[in-house]
């Protein structure tokens, strides 16, 4: 057999050898054979692979062991079982060089409602339904301090506060209604804001700390008031447990929250100078708290070539939810983990802070800080993301009541201003259904040509370090209480919530980010 017959026999063997292997393929796919893992890993990077996702029963199974030990705030009982779980699940899954950066403060706590033996308010001798006390504002005697009831006129306030109870309403808030990029209904664009839904929103701002918090520090405080009493325009069922936010340093004015109609009573009885008394019993110990930081390790995690992704969150909070993105970043751990090293681009660097709902919030403990202290921890973080709030079912006042309106709270996802950004958070919206979803872009007008506001979910430092970042976060309308427990929590929502987030940290991981950047932005 000369050369060339020689080398048609083996092409015909080939071509009958690649047909038999096209076959057989094809037959393998109609009988619904698993692609390789070659191929399952890279298609799970930038689309969720439903069987990799969490399920709502497991979410709900994480949600309810948190429930069970009350409100988790850094470094109590409660918080520090939550943090364990997510650390043991960490370890389960893969994640390595696990670190707690950690340290000690003083933790004030009183009893948490409905319990309210450890406070309570007479006003003018009658007994004053309470919907929570004041956080972190000192302690009385069992006798309660007694004092004068003063009224705070925003237009002609008192000129002598000390010594006496001050009654605060809350005024009412004007709510800049926020441009966005996209909405996730069928036409993109989200319903006209309604009268009552105007009204809702400023109940909701009217309980948060641009009021609140300044009020305690540039008034009560320098002004040596004996006490305050905060009337929140809210009835009782949307109020009850609500906890101070931003939460200030310890202070010694002991301060209640009084509902609407409660409050009508207590704001008659200040103008006319009545006594009151207040009662606050509460305990002030050292506790340790900390940080916690993981990797799951990408492909070359360890040498100079390692470029990482940060996934963010704050561990603390007094609601089912106000606190569970560190659930959100577990379950993104364990999906990607499903993926193998080899496999996986880039390290996943996970940060859960600590230090929302301490005294004086992120910034009084600046210095404890692990990014603080470690500066160079950053120096392979080449895209960022933030998660917090999930799982949120929206609640609406009725009347006294307060219910669930049948849909899920806004949702918000903040993207960097890049074109290819902006898409990839819209599609992740679209693959994985989240309902009632604003993708927004601050540094550009959005789609009725407004300002979208401004960036306030986490991995905002990511923007800000001109680094590809996101952010998804779940509103707080009816979350800002430790009466919102596991019947106020949406499983299937959290699972929709951190598929987005998931599809977008896969394709950051996967991603050629030189093609990701944004340009140079203000502080906002």
């Amino acid at each position: 057999m000369g050369p060339l017959e020689g080398g048609i026999f083996d092409m015909t063997k080939t071509i009958h050898r690649f047909a038999l292997f096209a076959a057989t393929a094809t037959l393998a796919l109609a009988a619904g054979a698993e692609p390789t893992p070659q191929a399952s890993a890279a298609s799970a990077l930038t689309r969720v692979h439903p069987d990799y996702l969490i399920s709502a029963k497991e979410a709900t199974d994480w949600h309810r062991f948190k429930d069970e030990h009350g409100p988790a705030l850094s470094g109590n009982p409660s918080w520090q079982k939550f943090m364990g779980f997510v650390e043991d699940k960490l370890r389960e899954y893969g994640a390595v060089d696990i670190k707690r950066n950690a340290w000690t403060y003083n933790y004030w706590s009183t009893t948490e409602w409905p319990d309210n033996s450890g406070w309570s308010l007479t006003s003018n001798g009658k007994n004053i339904k309470l919907a929570n006390y004041g956080a972190n504002s000192g302690s009385t005697d069992a006798k309660g301090v007694t004092a004068a009831l003063v009224y705070y006129d925003h237009k002609n306030p008192p000129r002598d506060i000390a010594g006496k109870i001050v009654v605060f309403e809350t005024q009412k808030a004007e709510v800049p209604i926020d441009d966005y990029e996209y909405y996730s209904s069928p036409s993109g664009r989200a319903p006209p804001v309604t009268a009552e839904v105007q009204r809702q929103n400023n109940i909701r701002m009217n309980h948060m700390g641009r009021q609140l918090r300044p009020f305690i520090e540039e008034v009560v405080v320098p002004g040596k008031a004996a006490g305050v009493v905060f009337v929140l325009d809210a009835n009782y069922e949307r109020l009850k447990g609500y906890y101070t936010f931003g939460v200030p340093a310890i202070y010694n004015a002991p301060t209640v929250y009084v509902d609407r109609e409660a409050g009508k009573a207590v704001v008659a009885d200040a103008k006319r100078g009545a006594q009151a008394n207040i009662k606050l019993l509460a305990t002030v110990k050292p506790v340790q708290t900390w940080q916690l930081l993981a990797y799951l390790p990408g492909k070359n995690y360890g040498t100079p070539q390692d470029e990482q992704i940060q996934i963010t969150t704050h561990s603390d909070g007094p609601s089912i939810s106000q606190d569970d993105g560190a659930f959100g970043l577990l379950a993104t751990i364990k999906y990607f983990a499903k993926i193998p090293q080899a496999q996986r681009p880039r390290t996943l660097l996970m940060f859960v802070d600590n230090r929302h709902y301490m005294p004086g919030m992120e910034r009084a403990f600046e210095e404890h800080d692990y990014f603080h202290k470690n500066p160079q921890a950053r120096a392979k973080v080449k895209a960022v993301l933030g998660l917090e709030h999930l799982g949120q079912k929206a609640y609406y006042e009725d009347g006294e009541k307060y219910v669930p309106t049948g849909q899920a709270d806004d949702v918000r996802v903040w993207v960097t201003n890049n074109q290819r950004m902006i898409d990839m958070a819209i599609q992740a919206v679209k693959d994985n259904k989240v309902p009632n979803t604003y993708v927004r872009n601050i540094d550009r007008p959005g789609v009725a040509g407004k300002s979208q506001g401004s960036w306030l979910g986490l991995a905002g430092w990511g923007r800000r370090a001109g680094l590809p970042s996101f952010a998804l976060m779940g509103d707080l309308d009816a979350y800002w209480t430790t009466a919102s427990r596991l019947d106020r929590f949406d499983a299937d929502l959290f699972v929709k919530e951190v598929g987005a987030f998931v599809q977008m940290t896969g394709n950051l991981m996967a991603a050629d980010l030189s093609q990701l950047q944004a340009p140079p932005v203000s502080a906002r």
